[in-house]
């Protein structure tokens, strides 16, 4: 089972659909979705953008990823957690506030 604050590696289909790429995603769910094998995730990615966060050292709790990342709050999207490939690493419950909190940004009444 892939839980909360995971960074897994899913196969993330192109824009057009026509095939898919290996992508570490960081899973945001808590247990009360994780227990029906759905997932909430945020995309990781090697190239910054603005409003993307830094995964530095400081961001894990367990392993690491092999390249500097960043994740993008602003791409989430839902998965069954068969198609996991593995799990990569772990997030703090610190980087995971601030992933929720930029997200909140997005998703709040202005």
């Amino acid at each position: 089972m892939y839980n909360q604050m995971d960074i897994v590696l899913i196969p993330f289909p192109y824009s057009n659909l026509t095939g898919s790429k290996r992508r570490p995603a960081i899973i945001i769910s808590n247990e009360k979705l994780n227990k029906m094998q759905d997932r909430i995730c945020c995309l990781v990615t090697t190239k910054a953008h603005k409003d993307d966060l830094e995964i530095t050292k400081n961001s894990f709790v367990s392993g690491s990823l092999p390249f500097k990342s960043f994740v993008k709050p602003h791409r989430i999207f839902t998965i069954n957690e068969e198609i996991v490939i593995k799990k990569l690493c772990t997030i703090s419950s610190d980087f995971h506030d601030k992933i929720i909190a930029r997200l909140n940004d997005y998703v709040k009444r202005n």
